[in-house]
Parts: structure tokens; C-alpha cells; sequence
């Protein structure tokens, strides 16, 4: 329904040409033709490949590993996880049906997402991420239980925001398992 309001007052207000609102532009219509690949950069590519496969594996042992404790599914994009757990979604086939109604749209209504303005996209991921963003109040839920969780959740945090999660989550586990180790040694 925002993104159906958000199109209709863009283009008949013409807030882009008026007021310099970013919108989403032009959409190509239907599926990209097929083309064969150039195999000049294969030697380069073949490295990256491999590592692609193992984490691609990695992802969908962890996805199978996480449904035996009640996890959301991943669907690879933090912000398009939540939304579609925040739209319902409780299994790994949320990401097909995703799939099929984006294909859907851009095959047939592309042309009408032209005027959709990107502050209406940027909403929609803010209010899907709202429960994540209050995840900051855990910091006094973890001092309670221990003041090594909560210098670990905030260490992890911190590198999350300056970095990325990627670096956020390696930076966890390792101070993690460091604070382990010096509780062992004790």
C-alpha cells in the first residue's frame, strides 16, 4: 500500500522534477536475454568461484542447522530478512514466493515503479528494521547477567556499526572465544 501511495503522489505531485526527489528511474521490463559468458577472465574467477561454492554451502548448512532452534530463515540481506519476517514469514520458502512476485512485477509492472520515490523504500526498510534498531537496549539486559557479555555485545556492536557485519560477527566470535579462554584459566 506505501509503495502503490508513495508512486501516485511522486508522479502526480512530480516531486522529482519539482522538488528533486529521488526516485527509482527507469525499470527494464522482462528478464534479461541470455548471453554466453566471456571465458577470457575464467583463471581469475576460478578462485573466487570456489570460495563462493564453500560459503554458499556454509549458508545453507547454517540455514538448516538454525531451523532446529526456532531461527528466521536468511535470505541472504539482513534488511530483506526482517522484512519478511516482519511480513510473516516463518519458513525458507518465503524467499521463493519473494522471488516469484518480484519476477512478476518485473515482468508486467515495471514501468509503473519508474516515479516510486527511494525515501518510500527507505521507509518501508526502517520500519521492517524498527525491532532490530531497539536491539541497542540489550546492552543493560547483558551487564546484568555479566559485565564480559556486555563488553562482548558491545565490542560486537561497535564493529557491526564502524565496519560491517561480516567483520561484526568475526570480531564477536573471536573476542568471544578469547573471553573463554581467560575463564578457563582461571
Amino acid at each position: 500500500m506505501k509503495v502503490i501511495l508513495g508512486t501516485l503522489t511522486s508522479y502526480l505531485l512530480k516531486l522529482h522534477d519539482q522538488h528533486g526527489v529521488s526516485i527509482v528511474g527507469h525499470v527494464k521490463r522482462g528478464l534479461p536475454s541470455p548471453t554466453v559468458p566471456a571465458f577470457t577472465n575464467i583463471s581469475s574467477l576460478l578462485v573466487s568461484a570456489i570460495t563462493i561454492t564453500v560459503e554458499l554451502l556454509a549458508y545453507g548448512l547454517g540455514n538448516i542447522f538454525s531451523s532446529f532452534f526456532q531461527c528466521y530463515p536468511s535470505s541472504g540481506s539482513l534488511s530483506r530478512s526482517m522484512v519478511q519476517g516482519e511480513s510473516g514469514g516463518k519458513t525458507s520458502l518465503i524467499g521463493g514466493f519473494s522471488s516469484v512476485i518480484l519476477a512478476a512485477v518485473i515482468l508486467v509492472l515495471a514501468p509503473l515503479l519508474e516515479s516510486l520515490p527511494m525515501p518510500c523504500l527507505a521507509g518501508i526498510i526502517i520500519v521492517n528494521l524498527k525491532r532490530l534498531l531497539l536491539k541497542v537496549t540489550d546492552f543493560t539486559y547483558y551487564y546484568r547477567i555479566s559485565m564480559l557479555e556486555a563488553i562482548l555485545w558491545f565490542i560486537t556492536f561497535l564493529t557491526v556499526v564502524l565496519s560491517d557485519v561480516d567483520m561484526g560477527v568475526y570480531v564477536g566470535i573471536a573476542t568471544s572465544f578469547l573471553m573463554n579462554t581467560i575463564r578457563t584459566q582461571r
